[in-house]
């Protein structure tokens, strides 16, 4: 239970305060720690009755005499959970060394808790960190549901009630000199997922995932991401976030969390001026970025042709995008994209003049929209 590290720690600390020397054994006698480093490694026999009997004993000069490494002063025995699990040692006079002995042997057993929790919380972190990240993966990997959802339930979490998954990402559209890392992002997401319910992990070097609770009784999700990213920005650190699809269960979960990384993927060209993505509002990109590459092409091309050659094509490409979006409706795009809606017009009467067709033609509107998508997922 008491590593070398931290028994020499404590034993150099102790050895500065009293002036005396300490050291601190195992459960076997053996020293893990002294201030006096040659002693680390050795047997110490008057550890050994300290350890049976569970008390402090006192040693003089005589009778150390038959005591392998043993020097006159007192033994105090270690108790932590009511089991003994080594001994601390004060060497001198037993009579001066005698009046530190509860106090040294009462800090010493509070590091050694203390030291207890702080591996206890790593240990979880740690376990935590690997669920979610197989609950990710879990796709690939296809380790068994029931015990993925049994590693969630020892370590306090029913991954069976609704949640979404989370990631967040570095923004490097906005790179600077400074070099954010996971463990940067997990410190902004730990301030605002706060719930015992919350899961979070780093996935890669810059990507973090959270399995958050999706309850209505709950401050929105959107919401928790905004104050995510705003809390991120004040610290020069831009970051986006993707919310995946509703989900119970590992199987779900997987998908919410390939959902989200689709919008991830897709988000910053569906909604570039959003750093938050729901996958719900993304789900014609998501599904068009599957297409491929020589088939966007073809399409195009052979529907858009004469368009792509126009200067303007970038501008009346992203009025056909908001036009679509606000359901073809002229006024609301016109509202979206900031313009007139004469000007919005004018637009959609120069694309109808350059195809040659009229955008009022049976599904031609959709089939532009869908395409101009396309083309700017690149």
């Amino acid at each position: 239970m008491l590593g070398k590290a931290l028994a020499q720690q404590i034993a150099d600390d102790i050895t500065d305060v009293i002036g005396r020397n300490v050291l601190i054994t195992d459960e076997r006698a053996i020293v893990l720690g002294s201030g006096d480093e040659s002693r680390v490694g050795q047997f110490h026999e008057a550890s050994v009755e300290v350890i049976r009997s569970r008390r402090t004993i006192a040693h003089s000069a005589e009778d150390v005499r038959d005591l392998v490494g043993t020097l006159p002063g007192v033994t105090i025995p270690l108790v932590t959970d009511d089991r003994v699990v080594g001994t601390i040692g004060l060497s001198g006079p037993p009579a001066e060394v005698e009046q530190f002995g509860l106090l040294v042997k009462r800090q010493t057993e509070i590091l050694m808790q203390e030291a207890a929790r702080i591996g206890l919380r790593m240990t979880r972190e740690r376990a935590t960190t690997e669920l979610l990240a197989e609950i990710c993966e879990w796709h690939q990997s296809r380790v068994p549901t029931a015990r993925l959802l049994q590693r969630g339930r020892t370590l306090g979490h029913d991954l069976t009630l609704p949640r979404r998954i989370v990631l967040i990402q570095w923004d490097d559209r906005e790179a600077g000199p400074r070099e954010i890392g996971s463990e940067d992002i997990s410190r902004v997401a730990v301030r605002v997922f706060d719930s015992d319910r919350d899961l979070i992990a780093p996935l890669s070097r810059t990507v973090v995932a959270v399995a958050t609770p999706d309850d209505s009784s709950m401050r929105p999700l959107h919401d928790r991401c905004a104050e995510l990213v705003t809390v991120a920005a004040d610290s020069g650190m831009p970051l986006r976030a993707a919310i995946g699809s509703p989900a119970a269960g590992i199987a779900a979960l997987n998908i919410s969390a390939r959902d989200a990384y689709d919008a991830m993927h897709v988000g910053p060209s569906a909604q570039p001026d959003q750093r938050i993505h729901r996958i719900d509002e993304v789900r014609l990109h998501q599904a068009l970025s599957v297409v491929p590459i020589d088939s966007r092409l073809r399409l195009t091309e052979g529907l858009l042709g004469p368009l792509l050659a126009d200067r303007d094509w970038a501008v009346l490409r992203d009025t056909l995008i908001a036009w679509g979006d606000c359901a073809f409706n002229v006024t609301r795009a016109a509202e979206r994209l900031h313009v007139h809606r004469n000007t919005l017009i004018y637009r959609l009467d120069k694309v109808g003049r350059t195809l040659d067709r009229t955008l009022s033609e049976p599904g031609l509107a959709v089939a532009v929209y869908v395409t101009c998508v396309l083309d700017r997922l690149g």
